[in-house]
């Protein structure tokens, strides 16, 4: 079986050298737009030039996210980007949004596509759906079972699975709570984190913790075998925000599992490699979904942020200081934590005091005193915890430095009278040659020896080769050794020149097309949800039926006609009469073009677009095709902030929770997710679109609501 990518994250460069020192095979980088984590640090042109070059010499792909939902204001921009990463030899794109999907299919045939996890593909009819449509890979759900994986590689589709760092709550692309909240959509790299938030049912407490909406980390390091029997492509890393010791350490020890179950040996992580990973960062882990983890063993009600390893308990504290009585090592720089309410007590090593001395480093069972002014004090009792340690850190850099070499093989010719030419051949099957401007001389005296000259055409310092055999023939020659190393250094620099070019002969971008009719709408211009109410009988409107936004078990696409559908595996095997579902957030032109394209009647907008975004769309999809699409708009409604697998406590009665802020988010639960909804209905006006969508509350007075959007509609005619 062959060997699966292992993919780490590049938030910067430091963070991608780290990546590379370790071991990845690919990495996934954001550019400063247009990128999920918009708070990372990332690329901008010119760093992506150098990183792209940085790891395709060192035998390692690049793949950019462009993956969040896209207004029409900016397709023209996304269009230069992807044109730039094209033409700069990006391996693949990680794409969201299926109007920019369907255009780079169209404009750019041999570029790669990967699905990102923010498309919400969850089932094997969402894999089959993007597979028919021309996607690369598909990157699923963190949410996804070790079966579904299992089908989901049969199908032939590249699978890329989440095996390590951070897990959101709600599946992704499906996320509104920071939108709503925050004003800072999740859908276009702006997550403000809400589910790291603290959150109180309506009356009492919870029993571990207020962070009711906080997972732990995934890691499946001792899982690993059963995921790479089940034939997954790629194993991804998360953590674009982390430190590049963190990025190092992780690919390493992944490196080390992967090259292990390949060899047919049985890997496990040793106690101090665990104890390192868990310094480097950690809210707890887990085996999360994909090995079925309980709600408990998911869930980090107690801390949402990193909280290292114990290493010892206050015993006192007085004057600015903390006397602590240490069950670990404690060195001089380290960064602690004193776990305290109603915050943590945060402070760093800079002075450890041991039996009256200053020391550099303390062991288990010493008791020290430590400078701690930060507020709230210390109290006996409290456990002291190591978030980061210094030599650990120090240990992780001197590895990064070390050049990750590629094995290539040098052949020599030095004649009297001739320039010195030299050759060179990687693995890859590259040749390269140079040719020295020094014409070699006839040796008077001592000749230079073949030995003297493979020693020093075998120097590469920090360039990322190494020589594994030189070979060569030379006559009695006089020839200085500063020559040789400037043609050696000359032969590997037109070698690193070669090996960075890996698509030389793409096609270049072609032209946009797509053949599109205005579809004939017969379902009325007033849809209501029948998600939560059953309302009358109204000859104003039409009551939806809407298929379910999460089905794991979706294998053959969508379930009948007439349905308003709300995820990708709906869209496979469509039947007439369908219509798109907010959930599938359009939000521009293309989107919506692409979704009447494949055969949909209509479509309801994101959510999150704007009157005036909705507005460019329309008159953009009406410059491009000619007519004026007939589609929806959320006017009103209590939207699903989170779509939550199983469940968050193991309290399946709670009927709502509320924020510090005050605000009250019902839960409703249904047979495999949990929906958080939003605390006030979503209210807006409809200038633009042929129709209007509500979804009613039960609080509501929905016959109200259903005769102001029917007046709004009806008064545009």
């Amino acid at each position: 079986m062959k060997k699966p990518e292992l993919l780490s994250p590049a938030g910067n460069m430091d963070a991608l050298r780290a990546a590379v020192a370790g071991g990845c095979d690919a990495v996934f980088l954001g550019l400063n737009i247009f990128s999920a984590r918009a708070f990372a640090g990332n690329f901008d042109h010119e760093e992506l030039i150098e990183a792209v070059r940085y790891c395709h010499i060192r035998n390692v792909k690049v793949y950019v996210t462009v993956n969040t939902m896209l207004f029409e204001p900016e397709i023209e921009r996304a269009k230069k980007e992807i044109a730039f990463l094209y033409e700069n030899d990006v391996d693949a794109l990680l794409i969201q949004d299926l109007g920019l999907f369907h255009y780079v299919r169209t404009c750019f045939p041999d570029f790669d596509i990967h699905c990102s996890t923010q498309m919400h593909i969850h089932n094997t009819a969402g894999v089959r759906m993007m597979q028919q449509e021309g996607a690369k890979r598909v990157v699923l759900a963190r949410e996804s079972p070790i079966e579904l994986i299992r089908e989901a590689c049969q199908t032939g589709m590249e699978i890329e699975a989440f095996v390590y760092g951070a897990i959101c709550i709600s599946y992704s692309g499906q996320c509104l709570m920071s939108a709503s909240v925050k004003n800072r959509s999740a859908n276009r790299g702006m997550c403000a984190q809400c589910c790291r938030l603290k959150y109180f049912p309506d009356s009492g407490s919870f029993r571990d913790g207020d962070y009711a909406l906080s997972p732990k980390d995934l890691n499946v390091l001792d899982r690993l075998p059963e995921l790479l029997d089940a034939g997954v492509s790629s194993l991804k890393i998360e953590g674009r925000m982390k430190r590049p010791e963190y990025v190092y350490l992780v690919t390493k020890t992944f490196r080390e599992a992967i090259d292990a179950w390949a060899e047919g040996r049985t890997y496990r992580v040793s106690k101090e490699r665990m104890k390192q990973l868990l310094l480097m960062f950690n809210r707890g882990f887990s085996e999360g979904h994909l090995f079925h983890a309980s709600t408990d063993e998911r869930m980090s009600h107690y801390r949402p942020n990193h909280i290292g390893v114990t290493i010892g308990t206050v015993q006192q504290y007085k004057n600015g200081k903390v006397q602590v009585r240490l069950s670990d090592t404690l060195h001089q720089h380290d960064g602690l934590r004193i776990l305290n309410e109603p915050n943590d007590t945060g402070l760093t090593a800079v002075k450890i005091e041991r039996d009256g001395k200053l020391v550099n480093e303390a062991k288990a069972g010493d008791t020290v005193w430590l400078d701690c002014r930060s507020k709230p004090y210390p109290k006996k009792g409290q456990k002291l915890q190591k978030t980061t340690d210094a030599v650990l850190l120090e240990e992780i850099r001197k590895s990064i430095a070390v050049p990750r070499r590629n094995r290539i093989n040098v052949r020599y010719e030095a004649k009297a009278g001739m320039p010195l030419m030299l050759t060179a051949q990687d693995e890859r099957g590259n040749e390269v040659f140079y040719e020295s401007d020094f014409i070699v001389q006839k040796a008077k005296n001592a000749p230079l020896s073949k030995e003297r000259i493979s020693e020093a055409l075998a120097k590469t310092g920090q360039e990322p080769y190494e020589i594994v055999s030189i070979d060569g023939t030379m006559d009695e020659i006089f020839l200085p050794v500063s020559v040789i190393n400037e043609a050696r250094r000359s032969l590997l620099s037109l070698l690193s020149d070669t090996r960075s070019r890996l698509y030389g002969n793409r096609m270049g971008q072609q032209p946009y097309h797509l053949e599109l009719q205005k579809p004939a709408v017969t379902h009325s211009r007033l849809l209501v949800s029948a998600q939560r109410i059953s309302p009358d009988e109204d000859d104003r409107y039409e009551i939806t039926s809407e298929t379910p936004v999460i089905d794991q078990q979706l294998k053959d696409g969508c379930a009948g006609e007439g349905m308003v559908l709300g995820e990708l595996g709906d869209l496979y095997n469509l039947k007439a009469r369908c219509i798109g579902g907010m959930t599938l957030n359009a939000a521009n032109s293309y989107s919506i073009a692409w979704l009447l394209h494949i055969g949909l009647e209509s479509v309801i907008l994101s959510s999150e677009i704007s009157n005036d975004h909705t507005k460019a769309s329309l008159e953009a999809f009406a410059d491009r095709y000619g007519f004026t699409p007939d589609i929806y708009r959320l006017v009103y409604g209590r939207r699903v902030l989170m779509y939550i697998k199983d469940h968050f406590q193991t309290d399946r009665n709670l009927n709502a929770i509320n924020d510090l802020h005050g605000n009250n988010y019902k839960v409703v639960y249904n047979t495999n997710h949990t929906e958080i909804l939003e605390p006030k209905a979503l209210v807006s006006s409809n200038p633009y679109c042929w129709g209007s969508y509500l979804i009613p509350d039960e609080s509501a007075d929905y016959k109200e609501i259903v005769e102001e959007a029917y007046e709004e509609i009806h008064g545009r005619i």
